[in-house]
This record gives structure tokens, sequence and C-alpha cells, in this order.
């Protein structure tokens, strides 16, 4: 009995670094979301330049004050800057199970950097730290459960609530990729990525509701930079332009 042809099969199983590079390019000609996602990084931004007006943020010793320093939110807003970009990234080169992954990150450490923060609001970062370790290995403080320990009001927990539970099908949708799976290396014309806008279309929705939630909490903990972010042109066009509603109304409030 001859051994199989596995030609096919070797190329399958080899990386083309190229085949990501032009899905990436086709991503950044024909997904106009791509284009609005990176627009959101911008406001991150605007939120640095606030911060930085404040007149108590830096100490005497010209080091950040304790008050930001020891906050888990002020750094989750410093991972927030890592966490887009590479959501951007992996959005553009067509792994969008992996860039969902990413949003969902980000929403469950801004859960999780809020609840401590309130929770303990005069402790250190290292004891924070300690307190993020317990409530991670614990069952009651995981995911939606968090969410409803949180010190906020209902409606707003019922949308942090349900973008979990978006995100999470996203993430742990098994029998999905596996169907896709099967189908990508059943056809002749095998690609290890593969460039999908509505997809794009929909993981940009999902950054939306992360940001807007992310930006809410921060105005909420760090009032102090409402007035800087209220006088920034840039900042205000592109929360109104992504219609991030959330905190349009902390903003005003």
């Amino acid at each position: 009995m001859n051994d199989p042809d596995t030609s096919l099969w070797k190329k399958r199983w080899h990386f083309n670094f190229k085949e990501l590079k032009d899905a990436l390019d086709k991503s950044e000609k024909e997904c106009f979301d791509l284009k609005r996602m990176n627009e959101l990084i911008f406001a991150l931004g605007s939120i640095a330049i606030a911060f930085l007006k404040i007149p108590t943020f830096f100490n005497k010793t010209r080091h950040v004050s304790e008050s930001f320093s020891q906050s888990l939110l002020f750094t989750s807003f410093l991972e927030s800057f890592r966490n887009s970009h590479h959501t951007v990234f992996l959005s553009g080169c067509g792994m969008y199970k992996n860039a969902y992954h990413n949003i969902r990150y980000a929403l469950e450490f801004l859960v999780q950097s809020y609840y401590i923060d309130k929770k303990y609001p005069n402790d250190s970062f290292p004891t924070k730290v300690e307190a993020l370790t317990r409530i991670e290995n614990n069952y009651k403080y995981q995911g939606r459960r968090l969410v409803n320990k949180l010190r906020l009001c209902a409606t707003l927990k019922k949308e942090i609530k349900k973008e979990y539970s978006k995100l999470s099908k996203k993430v742990h949708s098994t029998h999905k990729q596996f169907e896709n799976t099967a189908y990508n290396f059943m056809d002749i014309d095998y690609h290890s990525v593969y460039v999908d806008c509505n997809e794009v279309t929909n993981i940009y929705k999902s950054m939306i509701t992360v940001y807007d939630l992310f930006f809410l909490l921060i105005i909420t903990i760090f009032p102090e930079i409402r007035q800087s972010l209220l006088e920034n042109k840039e900042f205000m066009e592109t929360i109104k332009t992504h219609n991030l509603t959330l905190s349009l109304r902390t903003l005003f409030d």
C-alpha cells in the first residue's frame, strides 16, 4: 500500500507570515471599523493628559501621588493602552476570538480593580494585589458574580453583566470554533487567517461598550479629571462620534 500524498498537509501546517500581513493589509482597506477602533485608543491619551493636569498628581519629589499610584483602577488605565493596541492588531490579522478574549480580559480587570479600590480605598498597592489574588481564586467573586457586589446602580450592573455574557459566548463557543476549523480545513484554498469585516464591526461594538464603562468608572473614582476632559474638544468629539453615552452622562452629571 502506497503512502498518502502529504504535500498539501505540509503546506497547511506551515505558518506563512506573509499571509498574516496580507490579511492585515486587506482589513485596513476593507474594514472601516478597524480604523474606528484605532480612534478609540486616542481617547486614552486624553485621559492621560487629564491626569497630568491635576495639581496634586505629582508629589513634592515629582513622583505620582499615592492616591493615584496605589489605585488598581489607575493601573488598569495603564494596562488598557497595551491591551487596546493588541486588540486592534488581532482584529486586523483575522484573529477574532483572541481579540474577544482581550476585550473580556479588559472588562474583567476593570471590574476587579473598581471593586477593590472601593472596598479598600486606603490600602497600599501590594495589599490590593493580594486582595486581587484572593478574589481571582474565589468562585464567588468571578465574572458576573463580582458585578453583583459592585457599588453601582442596578441598571449599570445589568449593562456590565450583559456584556460579560456576550463576550463569554464569543470566547467559550467551542462548538462554533470546531465547525469553523473543520470547514476551513476542508476548503481546498485553505488559509491560516481570514478577513471578516462583520466580525471586526462586532469587536468594535464590544470595545465601545467596555471603553464606555471604563471611562465612567475612572471618572467616578477620579472626579478631578472631569473638567479637563470637558474642555478637551478632541476627547469630547471622540466619545460623541463613537456614541459613548455612559461617559457623556457621567461627564455632565
